[in-house]
Formats: structure tokens, C-alpha cells, sequence
């Protein structure tokens, strides 16, 4: 026989300890109780080996089973666990607000005392929409003051289960314990064990000899956490541990006497998560990093770092946000002595800014130092970043919005060259400052007016005097004013441009002093007009697979102006490809204006399928020329282009599946020699397997392109038992030798994953014939134990930063 009545303090005390709330109950119906919650009664014993298992195996179940369907898959645990938790509630169930909560409890036998100790017993249930308590036997005082419930008593809550053996607790305090206590964490995938769970006041709980894993609940979890005592305070949102060890197996390989951690969203001062690695380029390396919540709108975080082959380092990152002047960080890393770097001091520094001043102005500072070109290889932790030669000091005003079309901006920038033996007239121009504008108005399928303006004062400190007739110093002035009419149609398209383009230059006093210039050369003008016209034809048709064919021609004249002795501050030779064609300007920069007269003509085929997957793809073309091109980016116009047309150029490629692409590119010069070829094939699988493979040539070109030769290749391929192999190299063939190779093998379980590779690469501002440059080697290590935290992750992000599709396969290997 069942029994049910009103017990409101037995309820509040149970469910305030598991969730710190209260509670209020009243009469309901016996047979509506306990519908969600599983009936069957707790085994009581537990196995000697693994306490606890009985208890957790009952709620560990395949992905499969009739139980983990019903769940939302999103809360189901991790690709390479056979199982998956589900508690007796839902994690999704939203439980009612306890002071508007309905309560109902049963008992096979119920004996109340007004004088003494009430009890309820035998299958003892109280259940709450979204809260249940389960236990064998419930006491409570005659003053209602103390409750005690013993017995399997479990309560259930979200997505969480517990288990005790006895519950103790103060009403009116709302202190009290759990004694040998086993819980499951739903969502996290994990569970664990206390000896004593005690809450000693309405926001502070203490774990005794608790442990925590992610692993299924098997004779012994791969890893587990141990800790003496674990104090959380939802007042100050925080958690400290004393005496924790981290186990794999029965083996303590990291020990922490004193810990601090999050327990909620809120930032305060502790210690995050350390990292620990190892390689051969640096030993054995132990991150601690330090969080500082100096106030609610600015933190830091201080990291010592440990590395045994270099020395002692020290890293931080200050990050701010005003109320009216943006937001921004700063970071830098400093190590003394480096023993691996000749007893040098290492060191960087970076400044990040941002405000946005209004809908109309926006400003940014940006400013990066380091002590020497190896720095981001040997020491930045950031496994994205990449050594550039030049790094970047810039402040930038901008403007836009408020007039339609206008867009402007200001900006002063200045570099640092890393590479020390970098002679001085071969660094890049500071320009102090910068004044770019450009506005476009008019019909964008009609008549269109733009205008573009670039001024800047260039300045570049010259040691050598002898250089300094090579590199002057002064100011450009670039204007171009065009106006176009733009004609299309869905069969055609014609898009004449007539522009008018002027540069301007002034060279400053120091340059005109030491050049011996007067009032008739220390200045520079040159004005040119110039033709464009773009047109072509669409054809399409229609049937199982879409075709487009577009014949296309474009002509472009612009008579030629001496420009000889003028200055190249910041100005290159545009790249060859299949859209340079239809381009009139052949020089990335204003310093050039270029001579033209010359028709392009060019023809490009898509086929799509059904699928929408472009099948084929492929454009050819060529340039006709009928005038030498005289302007040139050296001093003098001696180098001219006499040649009557460009060579072809070929551009195709192909989807064969969703997964497969293939592309090739060639372009040839006028005498008939190959100027340059590529090819590059994609090959991503449903597994988890990717497979690139690329090859990339290009001839010697003066003053239009650098000498490249080289091959790259990578894979990633998932072998038995969730191990999977990957791998990438880079070949330069003009130095035969490898620019990196990079093997490694990864293994991911239920509960945890295993990196190891090996490395080996130049650095990229190192030349490979440089007797004094030698190939770094590195072999690391990495682990990681799931629901703990990572303790490293470069492999994955080296491969995100070299491979192309390794970042969307990695996410499907890892969370399918």
C-alpha cells in the first residue's frame, strides 16, 4: 500500500543541497508520481574493484539502445565511445521554479509523531517536475529542524544523478552532508566519487576525497582526478582544490597542491588550466598561466613558462575595454639567456587597438616588435602565427558611411625588418602619413563616376650614403579621375572607361641636399589619359547539365609618358593569371603609370550538374599587343617590351565528385617558354581522409616574378581502432631540399587523445644554401584528457594553418 501527504522540509532540505533552492510541496495523486524516473530498485552491492560500478552501469548504455534515441543528440558523448550517459531526467527538462513547485510523496510505510522522529519508509519517492529523491528510509525530527535519509537514497535532477548512502541536514541552516556519495554529469560525460559531500552554508558546498573522470565506467578509468578536498563558493563563483593528483590508471603523473577555477561565468582571480609538452628543440616545457580580474573592464593574464633547454620565461596579455574610447589588448613574452639562442635575451611586444568613434569614424593602432627573425618558430605558442619579414606598426583613421559612396582614410605605418642582414635600400618605406580617398557615385547598371586619391609622404633612413640616389625620401601625390558606363544584360555585357590619372612628387629637403637637386628637379609630374573598353557575350544552355560559354574582349589604350628617374616607393609588378588579362594596369602601386595599347581576348566554359557541382571549368586567353610597353618599374625606361603579344594562358578546373577537385594553371611568354604551371588536386572522404597533393613552378622573370619550384603534398588517414596517420611536406626543387616535413600519429578514445610527431622545417625568412642556416628538428608529444582539458594542441593547429581541409575533416573525425 501506498501513502502520500504533505511533507514540505524533508524536500526542501534534499533538494537545497543538490541544487541550492528551496522548495514547496502539496497533495497529489500517487499514481502521477515518478512517471519519468526509472523504478527498478539500486543494486546494493558494490564491487571491490570499482565502487560505484553497479550504480553507474546502470545508466551507462549503447548509442543504439531504445533509451539513447530518445535524447537529444547533441548531449550524447563523444564519436569514439561505444556508450553514452542517460539519467533518469533529461538534461533539457526545465525544472519549475521551486517556490512554485508541486511535490508528491510515496512511501510503502509512513508513521507520523507529533511528539518525536516521523518517518517514511520502504521505496520512499518525493518528485518534482524535474527534480526527483529516491531513498530506502526518511527521518525528520519532531521541530522539524533535522532530516535524515538513508539508504540508496539518489537524487536526480537535469541531466544529473546522484547516490548516497546517507543524507543528514539542517532545515533551518541548510547545512548538512552526503555520505559516500557516486554522481553522474550527464552533458560533461562524466562521474565520480566523494566520501563526503557537505554543504556548510546556503552557498558553499565541500567535497572530501573526491575523484572525477570522463572515462566509461570501466574496472579502472584511463584517467582520473583525485583531490583531498574541492570547496565551491557560489558567492565569490569560484572553486579551490587541495592535494590534487591526476591519475592514468593507478600511476600520478601531475600533482597540484592548491588549485583555483571557474565554477560559474564570472571572472575571477586564479590559475587556469597548465600545459605541459615536450620537444627536442626546447625539453620538457610546463605552462602555468595566472588570470588576473584586475576590474570588470580589464584582466591579464601572467604566464610562467618553463622550458628546460632554454631557461625561465615569462608571458602576458592585458586586454582592456573603455567606455568611450574602444577596446584593445596587449601581449609579449619575455626568456633571458637563452641557452639554445647563444645566452641572447628574447623578447616580443604587441599592441592591438580599436574604436569605433562613431557610425562614421573609426581608428586602430597597431604595433608588433620582436628580438630576431626566430622568435614566432622557437617561442610563440600561438601555432597559427607565421614570421613575417616585415612586422607591422601602423595608426589609421577611417571614414565612411555618412556620404554614400565616399570612403577615406589616414593612416601613419612604419615596419621592422627582422632579418638583420636586410641592407637598408632593401626595407619597405615608412609613409608618415598615408591619405587614401575613393568615391563612387552614379548607376552601378549606368553611368558611374569614381574618383581615387593616394598621398603619402615615403621616408626611409638610408646608413649608407652612397644608396641614397637609389632610395629618396619624399611625397606622391596620386590621382585618377574615371567615368564608365556599365551595359548588362543576362546574354551580354560592355563596359566602356575613359580615366584621367596623374602622379605628383616632391622630394624632401634631406633628399634634394644629398641628391644636388634644384627648384627645376626636385619635383616630378606626369599626367596620362587612358581607354578601357570590356565586353563580351554570354551563351547558355539548358538540359540535364547547365553550360555557359563567354567569349570576351577587352581592349585598353594609354598613351606612353617619360617616367624615367622616378621614384618606387611601394610599387610591384602585377602577378600573370588568366584575370590579369583583362586588367589595364600591369603595377600593383601608384608609382607607375602605365603606356597601353594592347587587345586581350579570352573565352571561358562552365559545365554544372544537376548537383549544382561545377564539372568543368576552363578559360583560356591571350594578349595582343600593338605598341612596346616602355614604362617599367626601374629608374629608366631601357628595359622595353617589345614583344606583339603575351603568350597564352590556361586556367582550368574540375568537381568530379563533392569530394574530388582538380585544378591546372599555365601561362606561357611570347617566345613560347612556359612562365609558369601549377597543379593542385583535393580529395576529402567520409572517414575522416584527406588527401592534397600540389606542384608550383615559376621562371625567373625580371622585375614581373620571383624563381619558384616546389611540391606540396599532405594527408590524413584514419587506420584501425580510431588511430589515424598525417602528414605534409613542402619540396623546393631549385634548393633540393625540404622546406618541412611533418609526420605524426593520433589516437583518440572515450575519454582522452594521444599526439605524436615529428617536424622537421626551415624557418620561413631562412635561405636553405646559407652555410650558417641549419633545419630545425622537433619531436613533441601531446595529450589530452577529455572533459579535463588539453595540454597541448600544435599538431592539429600545424595542420589547420598547412592543409587545406584539415580544419572541416578534423571537426567531423572528432564529433561524428
Amino acid at each position: 500500500m501506498k501513502y502520500q501527504f504533505k511533507f514540505n522540509p524533508l524536500a526542501a532540505a534534499i533538494f537545497t543541497l543538490l541544487c541550492g533552492g528551496s522548495m514547496q510541496s502539496s497533495y497529489a495523486d500517487a499514481n502521477d508520481s515518478a512517471s519519468s524516473v526509472d523504478n527498478k530498485k539500486l543494486k546494493e552491492s558494490i564491487q571491490k574493484a570499482y565502487p560505484g560500478q553497479e550504480f553507474f552501469e546502470q545508466y551507462y548504455v549503447e548509442k543504439s539502445s531504445p533509451e539513447a534515441q530518445v535524447r537529444d543528440t547533441r548531449s550524447l558523448s563523444s564519436a569514439f565511445c561505444t556508450g553514452t550517459w542517460i539519467t533518469p531526467i533529461s538534461p533539457t527538462t526545465q525544472a519549475v521554479p521551486a517556490d512554485q513547485a508541486t511535490s508528491v510523496v510515496t512511501a510503502d510505510y509512513a508513521h507520523y509523531n507529533p511528539n518525536g522522529d516521523s518517518e517514511l519508509e520502504g521505496n520512499v519517492l518525493i518528485d518534482q517536475q524535474g527534480r526527483s529523491i529516491r531513498a530506502n528510509k526518511v527521518t525528520i525530527d519532531r521541530t522539524q529542524t533535522y532530516a535524515n535519509a538513508e539508504g540508496n537514497v539518489q537524487l536526480a535532477q537535469a541531466g544529473l544523478l546522484a547516490q548516497s548512502d546517507q543524507i543528514n541536514y539542517n532545515l533551518k541552516t541548510q547545512q548538512g552532508d552526503l555520505k559516500n556519495s557516486f554522481y553522474i554529469s550527464e552533458q560533461q560525460h562524466a562521474h565520480g566519487h566523494a566520501e563526503q559531500i557537505q554543504r556548510t552554508s546556503p552557498t558553499e558546498i565541500i567535497l572530501r576525497n573526491a575523484t572525477y573522470t570522463t572515462c566509461p565506467p570501466e574496472q579502472k578509468p584511463t584517467w582520473r582526478l583525485e583531490a583531498k578536498e574541492i570547496k565551491l563558493n557560489q558567492d565569490t563563483g569560484r572553486g579551490t582544490t587541495k592535494n590534487t593528483k591526476l591519475y592514468v590508471k593507478d600511476v600520478p603523473i601531475l600533482a597540484v597542491p592548491y588549485f583555483n577555477f571557474p565554477i560559474d561565468n564570472r571572472r575571477t582571480t586564479g590559475i587556469l588550466n597548465p600545459n605541459i609538452g615536450f620537444s627536442n628543440d626546447g625539453g620538457l616545457e610546463l605552462t602555468v598561466p595566472v588570470y588576473l580580474n584586475l576590474a570588470p573592464n580589464y584582466d591579464a593574464t601572467l604566464t610562467p613558462r618553463y622550458i628546460s633547454d632554454r631557461g625561465v620565461m615569462l608571458q602576458s596579455e592585458f586586454r582592456y575595454l573603455t567606455e568611450n574610447f574602444g577596446q584593445g589588448k596587449i601581449w609579449g613574452g619575455y626568456l633571458p639567456d637563452d641557452k639554445k639562442y647563444n645566452n641572447e635575451d628574447r623578447k616580443d611586444f604587441n599592441l592591438l587597438h580599436k574604436w569605433k568613434i562613431n557610425d562614421y569614424w573609426s581608428t586602430d593602432v597597431e604595433y608588433h616588435y620582436a628580438s630576431d627573425k626566430d622568435y614566432v618558430t622557437d617561442l610563440d605558442t600561438n601555432p597559427d602565427s607565421k614570421t613575417d619579414l616585415n612586422l607591422r606598426r601602423a595608426w589609421t583613421l577611417k571614414y565612411k558611411n555618412q556620404i554614400p559612396g565616399l570612403t577615406a582614410q589616414l593612416k601613419v605605418e612604419d615596419f621592422q625588418t627582422l632579418d638583420k642582414t636586410v641592407s637598408d635600400v632593401d626595407k619597405p618605406y615608412a609613409r608618415l602619413p598615408q591619405f587614401l580617398l575613393n568615391y563612387v557615385t552614379g548607376n552601378p547598371l549606368g553611368l558611374q563616376y569614381e574618383f581615387n586619391n593616394d598621398t603619402a609622404y615615403f621616408k626611409k633612413n638610408i646608413d649608407d650614403a652612397a644608396n641614397y640616389s637609389t632610395q629618396p625620401s619624399g611625397t606622391r601625390i596620386y590621382n585618377q579621375f574615371a567615368t564608365r558606363y556599365n551595359f548588362r544584360t543576362p546574354w551580354a555585357f560592355a563596359i566602356p572607361e575613359v580615366s584621367i590619372r596623374s602622379i605628383n612628387t616632391f622630394y624632401d629637403q634631406n633628399t634634394v641636399e644629398n641628391l644636388g637637386l634644384n627648384s627645376d628637379n626636385k619635383s616630378k609630374s606626369v599626367v596620362v589619359p587612358q581607354f578601357s573598353l570590356d565586353t563580351g557575350l554570354i551563351f547558355q544552355r539548358d538540359g540535364d547539365y547547365l553550360q555557359t560559354i563567354t567569349p570576351r574582349a577587352f581592349y585598353a589604350y594609354a598613351p606612353y609618358k617619360n617616367q624615367t628617374g622616378y621614384p618606387n616607393f611601394d610599387t610591384t609588378s602585377a602577378s600573370i593569371n588568366y584575370d590579369q588579362l583583362f586588367s589595364p594596369y600591369r603595377f600593383y602601386g601608384h608609382d607607375r603609370l602605365e603606356d597601353n595599347n594592347f587587345l586581350s581576348l579570352g573565352v571561358s566554359y562552365s559545365l554544372f550538374d544537376p548537383q549544382g557541382l561545377e564539372r568543368l571549368r576552363a578559360g583560356v586567353g591571350q594578349s595582343f599587343y600593338f605598341a612596346d610597353r616602355r614604362v617599367t618599374l626601374n629608374n629608366t625606361d631601357d628595359t622595353i617590351d617589345t614583344s606583339k603579344n603575351s603568350g597564352p594562358i590556361v586556367s582550368i578546373s574540375s568537381q568530379l565528385t563533392n569530394k574530388f577537385t582538380v585544378a591546372a594553371n599555365s601561362a606561357w611568354m611570347s617566345n613560347g617558354d612556359n612562365a609558369q604551371h601549377d597543379f593542385q588536386t583535393y580529395y576529402t572522404g567520409d572517414h575522416g581522409n584527406l588527401y592534397n597533393l600540389g606542384y608550383f613552378n615559376r621562371k625567373n622573370i625580371p622585375d614581373r616574378q620571383l624563381a619558384y619550384d616546389a611540391a606540396v603534398a599532405s594527408f590524413v588517414q584514419p587506420i584501425m581502432n580510431n588511430w589515424r596517420i598525417m602528414g605534409h611536406v613542402q619540396f623546393d626543387f631549385r634548393n633540393n631540399v625540404a622546406r618541412e616535413y611533418l609526420l605524426g600519429v593520433n589516437y583518440e578514445s572515450c575519454c582522452y587523445a594521444i599526439s605524436v610527431y615529428g617536424r622537421s622545417y626551415y624557418n620561413d625568412l631562412d635561405d636553405p644554401k646559407d652555410p650558417n642556416v641549419n633545419v630545425k628538428r622537433a619531436v613533441m608529444a601531446e595529450i589530452t584528457f577529455k572533459g579535463l582539458g588539453g595540454l597541448n594542441n600544435k599538431l592539429a593547429s600545424l595542420l589547420e594553418n598547412r592543409v587545406l581541409g584539415f580544419k572541416e575533416i578534423n571537426q567531423s573525425w572528432t564529433q561524428r
